[in-house]
């Protein structure tokens, strides 16, 4: 591998770390100082006493939480667009990171979708855990909606990318196939 490719990778690694911590900071801790601790005391209690499980908040009714956040959004209440938005923006990248760093062969976008879903998964599954939050159906279809989202981005910039630099939509497509296999 080469200096400069090398470095290109270690850079969109240090960038995946960077993204994973700032969203498990926002997911998790809302913003606030990230506390491992706290998840371990918050885990080992609901290990010592399982049912704990029974007092947390969950909505398990799809569309739900987005039915209810799009009626407020006609009254105008700023927090709704933060939550239906937020939930899909804060997943955008990680549908350009996967195929950046997986590759954009065949099935990329199956990836990007099972892999939104996957980690999504493990957010609401450690909030309803911990109590740190709600374990929300609604949540897992917007997170893994951003991530295709970002995959859509993700390829079209690619294609436009290629455009610009001469080549057709074909050309495009095998030149960024051949990139994404060495990556």
């Amino acid at each position: 591998m080469k200096p400069k490719e090398f470095n290109l990778k270690m850079i969109w690694v240090a960038a995946l770390i960077v993204y994973l911590y700032l969203l498990t900071k926002l997911i998790l801790f809302k913003g606030h100082t990230v506390d491992w601790d706290f998840v371990r005391v918050q885990l080992m209690a609901i290990a010592q006493q399982p049912d704990l499980i029974h007092t947390r908040t969950v909505n398990l009714t799809p569309f739900q939480e987005i039915s209810r956040d799009w009626h407020s959004l006609s009254l105008h209440r700023p927090g709704t667009t933060i939550h239906l938005l937020g939930n899909v923006m804060a997943f955008i990248p990680l549908g350009i990171f996967i195929p950046v760093r997986m590759g954009n062969k065949l099935l990329s976008g199956a990836k990007v979708f099972v892999l939104s879903l996957l980690l999504s998964f493990a957010f609401e599954a450690t909030q309803l855990l911990t109590g740190m939050g709600i374990f929300d159906v609604d949540d897992l279809m917007l997170n893994t909606f951003g991530g295709m989202v970002g995959y859509v981005l993700y390829t079209m910039l690619i294609s436009i990318k290629r455009m610009i630099a001469g080549g057709t939509a074909s050309t495009a497509k095998k030149e960024y196939n051949s990139n994404q296999s060495r990556g």
